[in-house]
């Protein structure tokens, strides 16, 4: 049942926005300052400049980036709206909805907060 949602999600979020999961094994690894995340979504929308091809990343992975671990929202005012999908949250053991933010927010936020 799992699998089937992920792959519904998938589906969807491809359908609905043209952003694409990243394979298991055939993600990067982004790394900002002394933290690092997994690549596991990729955007192939087009903004207006032609195709994006940016890393997507949730809510807790760019938290994790930007060094905010706690609720508020941790990129306030990105250039590109965050994209909203359900995604499998293994602390609840169920699906709930995320928010995927563009890397380049996410490293612009960084800058911001280095000062």
């Amino acid at each position: 049942m799992i699998t089937t949602r992920l792959a519904e999600i998938a589906e969807d979020a491809w359908r609905d926005h043209r952003i694409m999961p990243v394979r298991d094994g055939n993600g990067r690894v982004l790394q900002l300052g002394t933290a690092a995340v997994e690549e596991l979504w990729q955007c192939h929308a087009d903004h207006g400049y032609g195709l994006c091809g940016e890393f997507l990343l949730t809510h807790h992975q760019a938290s994790t980036l930007t060094g905010m671990f706690n609720d508020d929202v941790p990129i306030p005012n990105p250039l590109i709206p965050p994209v909203e999908v359900e995604l499998l949250d293994p602390s609840v053991g169920g699906f709930l909805p995320n928010c995927l933010y563009h890397y380049s927010d996410v490293v612009a936020e960084y800058r911001k907060a280095q000062g």
